[in-house]
C-alpha cells in the first residue's frame, strides 16, 4: 500500500524492483486446528503440532514495498505461498532461497519478462554447450576460484540461465561442513563425499545478462536475501508476534493479527522517513516507534489528529542520531557492500 522513494544505491536501481522472499511458521495450540492446520507429523527436530500458521512475506529492497504477510495453514511449504499468484513484473529481480528452487517456477520468471538470483540446487539436470554435464566435476576441473558458464537447466532444457560459481573460503567450508554434520546427526543420514565437495563451492543461477550483472556483483546482491531474514528476526525478536500471554484461543489470533497489524504500521513509518538510507537500522528505527507508541495511541483516542501524530513520530524519526548503522572496517554491512560495487580496489 506504501511505497519509499528508491534507496540510493545505483546497483539496486537498475531493476525495476528488487524482490526477496521468504516465509516464517508460528505455532499455534491445539485447539486452533480448526483456523490453522500445522505439520502433525513433525520430525526428529522438533514434536508435530496439530495448529500452526504459516507467514510468507516479499519485500521490495529498493523501494521497501512489502507483498504480505500472507497467512495459510502451518504444513504449507513455502513454494506453495500464495504470493506465487502475484506477478514480479517486468525488469524485477527475485532473489530468493533453495526452498523456492523449481524449474516451473523459473521459467515463468523469464517468460514474464522478470530476472531470478538464487543458490543451484545439487542434482538439477545440466546442459553446457549442448551437453549433459557435471557442473561439479567442470568447476573443481577448472581449477579457478571464480568462473561463470551459460548452461540449460532440466531434462527438457526449460531454463537457460548463467552459473556463477565462487571458491568458498575455508571458514565458510568449515561452517558448511559443520552444518552438513548436524543435519545427519539429527536426521540418522551420512554426508556424501559429493555434499562435502559441493559445500566447497558456492553457486547461483540467474538469468540476469553479463552487461546488466558482473558475477561479483551478483554475489553483493545474494546477500541482499539475508535482509528478509533480518526483518523476521525483527517482527519475532522485537514485535513479538509467536508470543501471547493467554490461553484462550480467541484472544490468540486476535493478538498475532494486532501484532502484525503493528509491524505493518511500523515498516511504513520507516518507508515515511528513512528508507531512501542506504544504512538506515530497522532495529533502532523498531524502538522510536515503540518509544512513541503513546503518541499514535492519542492520535487514535482523538486527543490530536491522526494525521499529527503521525508526523509527530516521523519527525522523533528522523531526528534520531541512531537510525543508521556506524560503518564496519573488519566487516562491511550488506550496504556498504552494494554501494562499493563498481569501485575499483575494493575487496
Amino acid at each position: 500500500m506504501i511505497s519509499a522513494q528508491a534507496v540510493a544505491v545505483p546497483l539496486l536501481q537498475r531493476f525495476a524492483a528488487v524482490y526477496i522472499e521468504d516465509g516464517r511458521s508460528i505455532v499455534l495450540p491445539d485447539a486452533l486446528e480448526p483456523y490453522w492446520r500445522g505439520c502433525r507429523g513433525g520430525s526428529k527436530q522438533s514434536e508435530g503440532t496439530k495448529a500452526g500458521v504459516k507467514l510468507t512475506l516479499r519485500l521490495d529492497v529498493l523501494h521497501g514495498t512489502i507483498q504480505g504477510p500472507m497467512l495459510q495453514d502451518g504444513r504449507q511449504h513455502e513454494s506453495k505461498s500464495l504470493l506465487q499468484s502475484y506477478s514480479l513484473g517486468k525488469g524485477a529481480l527475485w532473489i530468493a532461497d533453495l526452498g523456492y528452487f523449481a524449474l516451473v517456477r523459473l521459467a515463468q520468471v523469464s517468460q514474464a519478462g522478470a530476472y531470478f538470483l538464487m543458490p543451484l540446487k545439487d542434482g538439477v539436470v545440466t546442459w553446457l554447450e549442448g551437453k549433459r554435464t557435471d557442473l561439479l566435476r567442470v568447476l573443481q576441473a577448472c581449477g579457478a576460484d571464480e568462473q561463470e558458464y551459460e548452461v540449460d537447466l532440466g531434462a527438457a532444457r526449460q531454463v537457460t540461465c548463467r552459473v556463477v560459481a565462487r571458491r568458498a573460503s575455508e571458514e565458510q567450508v568449515k561452517r558448511r561442513h559443520k552444518q552438513q554434520d548436524e543435519y545427519a546427526r539429527k536426521h540418522g543420514t551420512i554426508v556424501s563425499q559429493r555434499q562435502r565437495d559441493w559445500a566447497c563451492w558456492t553457486i547461483a543461477i540467474t538469468n540476469v545478462p553479463v552487461a546488466l550483472l558482473t558475477l561479483a556483483e551478483a554475489f553483493v546482491l545474494l546477500r541482499c536475501r539475508w535482509q528478509i531474514e533480518l526483518l523476521w528476526k525483527l517482527w519475532k525478536m522485537q514485535g513479538l508476534v509467536d508470543e501471547w500471554h493467554t490461553s484462550n484461543e480467541e484472544r490468540i489470533l486476535c493478538e498475532v493479527s494486532a501484532k502484525l497489524l503493528g509491524l505493518l504500521l511500523q515498516h511504513w513509518l520507516l518507508l515515511l522517513t528513512c528508507w531512501e538510507d542506504p544504512h538506515r537500522s530497522w532495529i533502532n528505527v523498531s524502538e522510536i516507534v515503540r518509544d512513541q507508541t503513546v503518541v499514535l495511541a492519542h492520535g487514535f483516542a482523538g486527543r490530536l489528529s491522526l494525521t499529527q501524530a503521525v508526523r509527530l513520530m516521523c519527525e522523533a524519526i528522523v531526528q534520531a542520531a541512531g537510525r543508521s548503522i556506524a560503518g564496519r572496517s573488519d566487516r562491511p554491512s550488506t550496504s556498504r557492500l552494494l554501494l562499493a560495487c563498481g569501485q575499483t580496489g575494493f575487496t
